[in-house]
């Protein structure tokens, strides 16, 4: 299938964005999931092409970056959405409230809005003065004490959309990236409603199975997994309480992960990191898994 051609019998319309739309209620399968990963690439190229070169908002007027954001929007075709005719509202403060949906639990990275009617739920990332949206890693190699060290900070626009694709296509809850919204000050994007998780630990290693990640021994101060996808090593962390829930037919997912790609020369540089790397590989291309064996990736010189 060509990209610019969407499987328009499995999208509908959707009345709260008047956007098109391929997650229309909590139960989702493989045609809407495949639908959705055709809107969210397209969508995503028109956001990272209006964002290209894009000068600091900090430059504009509220009036103006707006008027910016609206023109570039529509040079790329990207989805401009009124947060009004969402049922949305900001007060003067920029807090958000409405009367139709229901507000969650806000994150570290979006405010998510559940909409009772059609159980699907809106989540609103803020993009800050300085550009950043969203959050995501850095990893560094500590020599002298053999293990790694994480530092969360500010991800950009691409960031952000690229970690949205990877998990939704990795097999993740269904997330559907809608838009921004007209005023410039938000990302919209859309997930099925899911249900709290039952036992953590379980359902953890269940989702994380379903995304094909496995478990990496490397020295991180956190819990983190190895997902392999778009020929890329990514380290997957912050699988904390509320990034875990289940679908309604009951199965384990991830509804939100950090992720961060690992460099060649990284994974080459920590036995552990490089054996959890070949094994998402291979059970990513569906090959047979390399050995659990802690020695099966030493050199020989070196036993």
């Amino acid at each position: 299938m060509i990209l610019n051609q969407l499987p328009t019998t499995q999208t509908q319309f959707d009345f709260r964005t008047g956007r098109e739309t391929a997650l229309t209620g909590p139960v989702t399968g493989a045609a809407e999931r495949a639908a959705s990963t055709l809107l969210n690439r397209l969508r995503a190229k028109g956001l990272a092409e209006a964002a290209r070169q894009a000068p600091s908002r900090q430059a504009f007027t509220p009036d103006a970056w707006a008027a910016h954001v609206a023109a570039r929007a529509r040079e790329w075709a990207v989805p401009l959405i009124r947060l009004e005719s969402m049922g949305i509202q900001r007060d003067a403060d920029g807090i958000l409230s409405s009367r139709t949906l229901i507000p969650l639990k806000t994150g570290a990275e979006a405010s998510p809005f559940m909409d009772p009617d059609w159980q699907v739920v809106y989540k609103l990332f803020p993009l800050h003065a300085s550009g950043g949206l969203g959050k995501t890693f850095e990893i560094e190699r500590l020599p002298e004490e053999g293990g790694f060290e994480m530092t969360v900070r500010d991800a950009v626009l691409a960031e952000t959309l690229e970690k949205l694709m990877l998990l939704h296509e990795a097999g993740a809850h269904p997330t559907e990236i809608v838009g921004i919204d007209d005023m410039g000050d938000y990302l919209v994007v859309k997930q099925p409603q899911a249900q709290p998780h039952v036992d953590l630990e379980e359902d953890r290693q269940l989702a994380v199975e379903r995304i094909r990640a496995v478990p990496c021994r490397a020295r991180f101060r956190r819990n983190v997994w190895v997902l392999w996808m778009e020929e890329t090593a990514w380290i997957v962390s912050d699988l904390h309480p509320g990034n875990i829930m289940r679908e309604p037919d009951g199965s384990p997912c991830i509804i939100d992960a950090l992720l961060a790609p690992l460099p060649p020369a990284m994974i080459r540089s920590d036995r552990y990191l490089e054996q959890a790397v070949a094994q998402a590989r291979a059970w990513r291309l569906g090959l047979p898994r390399p050995s659990d064996d802690p020695f099966a990736l030493v050199r020989d010189d070196e036993l």
